[in-house]
């Protein structure tokens, strides 16, 4: 009977419970029924109680297991848990966490490819800089002092690989070449000078080892070197001390080259004609000739059987003639002019012809120039085009209309444009050019130099670059002459190189890479490097006679 009672007073919560409620009649049997109906209430509400305190217990305790479980998962981030202890409300938290974990590793990486972004776009800004765009200086070198009496014109030939110059009043043309520095004359040299010093060195101490072995050797070699030098000298000179002197020899070879005369670095040619070989037929008429355009000739049929020919003019009078390059200098004879092709310019009294270009598919055109310096009196310029042929016709009208004294001309990279220099209005102007049919429309102007620079400043020659950018010379600026490179889009002056000449009347992109500027001046013959571009392709006057 003792048993139930002690169950309860030591908490053994359901055993006792279910103990009492299963045993509790035949443990306890009071005699009376009030009593028994007493004590089986207050068994009821005691085990009822026990039982209800051993379940808020357990649930407590259950409670602190999945407590402690989810700071474990939280602390540690492991996602895994043991779904035997956990209940289903921990495995919904245990979600959560892995949810909300992950959350923030999406937002993480979002923010690292932004910054990755914003960095992309600040190189994509950086490279958006044309380098054609950026100011150049060259280096000027005078390359022939006093080469021409007055200087008219360039052209560089690209076939030939040499530079025609016109001097106009000097009368005369001029092929000119530059000669490359020979730079392998001293190898031989010092590769002499170092063998001999070898040999010098082996011998000796070959007689240092005669010398040891036998001493009476040794005097009899000396004795025989001092009758046989002058026949076996490579064997006999070593002994002798003496033939040291001998190594002195090597300078006397290497003077040779200096007692010649130092040969100019450049090959120079001249071409000209005189009056009476023009006039032979009309002498009454003869006058003095002005020899203003030279020109490379392409000859595509090989028609003449001669090499190295040009066009060239006497007044408005243009001949085929070729140079003579075993002589350095050409007269024509009366028979090589009248036996040749010609063609005439047409031109008013008191003008002379502007210097000659050529269009990019190898056609001659020629301007006029009023040579009277009236204050006044406005000349519009004459333009003929030679049509790959010594037939000349009258084309441009509206470039007659904007020029009176032109200067220069050159065509863009894709040859729908052409650009004009004229002394008389100042300006370099942009003109729509037909290809087809040589001519030009929409002309405007691109600048005033006048503008740009001094009052005084006259635009001459240009030149184009592989940018399309137009390089131009400029002469009487304050005293000085300048290079000006444009952007004939934009009208911007990207670069201006100043020169120490004023006179400066013609530029050309010249060198088997055409990565230099010849400059021409009315006296002088300059070269201007360092650039760091190129220039455009200018063919010579592509001759298809009709046969």
């Amino acid at each position: 009977s003792i048993l139930p009672w002690a169950l309860v007073m030591f908490g053994l919560g359901p055993l006792s419970g279910h103990f009492l409620r299963g045993h509790s009649h035949g443990l306890v049997r009071p005699r009376h029924s009030k009593m028994r109906l007493l004590l089986n209430l207050g068994l009821i509400v005691l085990c009822s109680a026990n039982n209800r305190g051993t379940h808020r217990a357990g649930r407590q305790d259950t409670t602190t297991v999945v407590l402690d479980t989810t700071t474990v998962v939280l602390d540690t981030t492991t996602v895994a848990l043991d779904t035997t202890v956990l209940t289903d409300t921990t495995m919904v938290a245990d979600t959560t966490v892995v949810a909300d974990t992950t959350t923030d590793a999406i937002t993480t990486v979002e923010a690292v490819t932004t910054t990755l972004e914003a960095e992309t776009t600040t190189e994509q800004e950086t490279t958006t800089e044309n380098p054609a765009n950026f100011p150049k200086a060259g280096e000027v070198e005078l390359l022939v002092e006093d080469i021409v009496y007055s200087g008219y014109m360039l052209h560089w030939s690209v076939q030939q690989g040499y530079l025609a110059i016109s001097d106009i009043w000097g009368q005369k043309y001029l092929r000119f070449e530059e000669i490359p520095e020979a730079t392998t004359t001293n190898a031989p040299t010092t590769t002499t000078a170092s063998a001999t010093t070898e040999l010098i060195t082996d011998t000796t101490t070959l007689d240092t080892n005669n010398l040891e072995r036998d001493a009476d050797t040794t005097t009899t070699v000396s004795e025989t070197d001092a009758s046989t030098t002058t026949n076996q000298p490579s064997t006999t000179e070593t002994p002798i001390t003496t033939d040291i002197p001998t190594t002195t020899d090597i300078p006397t070879t290497t003077e040779t080259p200096t007692t010649t005369a130092e040969p100019l670095p450049y090959d120079l040619k001249s071409m000209t004609v005189s009056k009476d070989v023009v006039f032979l037929l009309r002498p009454q008429d003869s006058i003095e000739g002005a020899f203003p355009i030279i020109v490379p000739v392409e000859d595509a049929f090989n028609y003449t059987d001669n090499q190295d020919e040009v066009i060239m003019a006497f007044n408005e009078k243009l001949h085929l003639a070729h140079w003579d390059m075993e002589q350095s200098e050409t007269n024509m004879s009366s028979s090589e002019w009248y036996s040749s092709v010609e063609g005439r310019i047409e031109y008013d009294n008191f003008m002379i012809p502007s210097p000659g270009w050529v269009d990019p598919k190898g056609r001659l055109i020629v301007g006029t120039n009023e040579f009277r310096p009236f204050e006044t009196v406005i000349t519009s310029s004459m333009f003929s085009v030679l049509k790959n042929n010594f037939d000349p016709y009258m084309s441009m009208t509206e470039l007659s209309s904007i020029s009176c004294k032109p200067h220069g001309m050159a065509w863009s990279v894709d040859n729908s444009s052409l650009f004009l220099s004229d002394g008389h209005t100042r300006a370099v102007t942009k003109c729509v050019y037909h290809l087809r049919n040589p001519d030009v429309s929409d002309c405007q102007t691109i600048l005033t130099v006048t503008e740009e620079m001094s009052s005084t400043a006259v635009p001459k020659g240009i030149a184009t670059d592989e940018n399309n950018h137009i390089w131009v010379a400029v002469a009487n600026n304050d005293g000085k002459g300048a290079i000006m490179e444009i952007d004939p889009e934009t009208s911007n002056i990207i670069s201006t190189i100043e020169l120490e000449d004023p006179d400066i009347v013609d530029i050309v992109f010249g060198g088997e890479d055409l990565d230099f500027l010849y400059i021409l001046s009315t006296k002088h013959l300059y070269k201007m490097t360092g650039l760091g571009v190129r220039g455009m392709h200018v063919p010579g006057f592509i001759w298809q006679p009709e046969l």
